[in-house]
């Protein structure tokens, strides 16, 4: 006797439904369509990496949630937390000698031991563009523009930005003394809210007292960055970064992005591999971001590569596939369906009924083949309620005329067609 055994997904990881699948598939497909519209070439890269990929640069947060696992040699390995990382990897190890800049794009499931909750699971995917080999403002522009792109092709139109610049931060504190990896914690624990945490890892300064203020300077892009430049007009780095996000925002609404931009100069990321410009893009009402990304000039370099200066994002296809399932409706997100159902009349028909399946596939007319010996009426109430339009009906007669005979249940009229006649076939699958 075989034992049940009662298992459910582990937690965090969802099974997809047909209709959950039809939303992602359509989210997935916007993003490919603004790969090709920018240029981006889609890549792959492996699920599983090694535990050192993400181990420098992910930041605390990210390294503390990790899947992690020894393999049978030894080596600790990791589930891909996120893609960045990867992409850089892949781009120092196999695109040296790629004509820049190299644009790539991806759409990858990734894994983190978050706490299950709304819009975290421990199995996301995300869809994410890579432009390496350009420092312009013009390239932080365009994730910005894609990013637009994207949300507008899936009708995801009211939608906003939160904008900033981590070299502000970073400059400050730089010149208090503080190291890199000093830097990075301060930043964590900014993007964690736990700013008295990060102010204390600073001496008692001038730079100091101007990120504690820097932190709460946020609203609409002029009055934010004027109140921005007024705190930090005596560190010359500091007003570079301004000087630098001012000029990124200027590009994104000379490219025509009308979105909200909203700039928090006290805004952290929590991967640590970023350097210049972020963001965050937001649905109002709802307080957890869908898109984020920004600047990271130095993570090639750590995988032996060689320095490219490097903006990104990744899209949160789980967060908006479960936010328009839930707030939007899958209205529109149709699951595919085939046109007809093709049932035989007695077993001894079934061989006849694999041709004429064949037969109609071929023509280009989506058709499903009973295989659990339906008669005529239950073949009509399945077809009924998987919403297919056609029935086909196969037996002795029509295997001898080589013939099927097509029920339309929409305006319940019956023809039998020969199954060599394609352009009948086609024609009665069209409803001619």
């Amino acid at each position: 006797m075989v034992k049940k055994v009662r298992l459910s997904t582990v937690r965090g990881m969802d099974d997809l439904l047909p209709e959950d699948v039809a939303v992602k598939r359509a989210i997935e497909d916007a993003i490919r369509k603004v790969f090709n519209r920018y240029g981006y070439q889609e890549i792959e890269t492996p699920t599983v990496e090694h535990y050192e990929t993400f181990e420098a640069k992910s930041g605390e947060e990210i390294r503390e949630r990790m899947f992690t696992f020894v393999d049978k040699s030894g080596r600790k390995l990791v589930l891909r937390p996120e893609m960045t990382a990867s992409v850089a990897r892949l781009v120092a190890m196999k695109l040296r000698s790629a004509p820049l800049p190299i644009r790539l794009g991806y759409i990858a499931d990734c894994y983190r031991y978050d706490e299950p909750q709304w819009g975290r699971k421990r199995r996301f995917y995300h869809g994410g563009f890579e432009l390496f080999g350009s420092s312009s403002p013009a390239a932080d522009a365009e994730i910005i523009q894609v990013s637009r792109d994207v949300f507008d092709t899936i009708a995801l139109k009211d939608h906003f930005f939160k904008v900033g610049h981590v070299g502000t931060l970073r400059s400050l504190m730089e010149a208090s003394g503080m190291s890199e990896a000093e830097q990075d914690l301060a930043l964590s624990l900014i993007d964690r809210k736990r700013v008295d945490e990060a102010l204390s890892l600073m001496g008692e300064c001038e730079e100091k007292k101007a990120v504690e203020k820097l932190v709460s300077v946020s609203g609409d892009a002029e009055e934010a960055l004027r109140k921005g430049y007024d705190i930090v007009s005596p560190w010359d780095k500091a007003v570079k970064a301004l000087d630098n996000l001012s000029e990124i925002i200027d590009m994104a609404r000379n490219a025509g992005v009308e979105s909200r931009l909203v700039v928090d100069l006290g805004f952290a990321r929590g991967l640590a591999y970023y350097t210049g410009f972020i963001f965050e893009q937001y649905i109002p009402g709802i307080d957890i971001a869908f898109n984020g990304g920004g600047r990271y000039d130095k993570l090639t370099e750590m995988f032996g590569g060689k320095p490219l200066p490097a903006v990104g994002c990744a899209i949160g296809i789980t967060r908006i596939q479960q936010y328009i399932v839930e707030r939007v409706g899958t209205q529109g997100f149709s699951v595919p369906k085939v046109s007809a159902f093709l049932v035989s009349i007695g077993q001894e028909s079934l061989r006849y009924a694999v041709k004429a399946a064949a037969r109609i596939r071929a023509i280009g007319t989506a058709v499903e083949l009973d295989v659990t010996g339906k008669k005529v009426p239950a073949a009509i109430e399945y077809c009924e309620k998987r919403g297919i339009r056609w029935l086909v009906i196969v037996g002795e007669r029509e295997a001898q005329r080589n013939t099927v005979t097509i029920k339309d249940l929409q305006n319940r009229t019956q023809t039998e067609i020969r199954l060599d006649d394609d352009e009948a076939l086609s024609n009665a699958f069209r409803g001619h």
